[in-house]
């Protein structure tokens, strides 16, 4: 299939909500903790800009990096209101407001972050017709915090150099 040829609206429609579904299992494979899943939606040469200071490269690299940082910590996200746009049939990129929901003991008091912001992303459609991850930034825009997370925040996961959780 020719990657500039244009695509109907259906065809846009079907492709659309195979990256939709393709951002649910993303989500849902976080907090459930399924990394094997995690991995697999993602492209070998995928960039995370996830970790302040490390750039992770590929799709297992990322799920592992991310699953020593939330070993302990429980996790709700939400990502809707998506801006999806189409490069060609096989490449897009997609802007998603998010909430995440993070929840975790320190020192055995409770602690919790409640995070928004946006997701930056990128897809391909891969020879197999899959589409899967190739890039994601997140931007958040406002944090609320437990006393003492913010110290525990920047050691979970670095999704954002500022606030640090995602």
């Amino acid at each position: 299939m020719n990657d500039n040829a244009e695509m109907t609206e259906i065809e846009r429609l079907i492709e659309l909500h195979k990256i939709y579904d393709l951002k649910h299992r993303r989500d849902h494979a976080v907090d459930q903790k399924d990394w094997d899943t995690y991995a697999a939606l993602h492209s070998d040469d995928y960039e995370g800009a996830s970790i302040p200071g490390a750039k992770v490269v590929g799709g297992r690299a990322a799920a592992d990096a991310l699953a020593a940082h939330m070993a302990n910590v429980t996790t709700v996200h939400h990502s809707h209101t998506p801006v999806i746009e189409f490069q060609d049939r096989n490449h897009a990129t997609g802007v998603w407001a998010m909430e995440d929901n993070l929840f975790w003991k320190r020192n055995g008091e409770k602690q919790w972050l409640r995070g928004y912001g946006f997701y930056h992303e990128t897809y391909v459609r891969e020879a197999d017709g899959q589409w899967r991850f190739t890039y994601r930034r997140l931007d958040r825009t406002h944090a609320e915090s437990s006393p003492g997370a913010t110290v525990m925040a920047a050691d979970f996961s670095g999704e954002n150099p500022t606030m640090g959780v995602g």
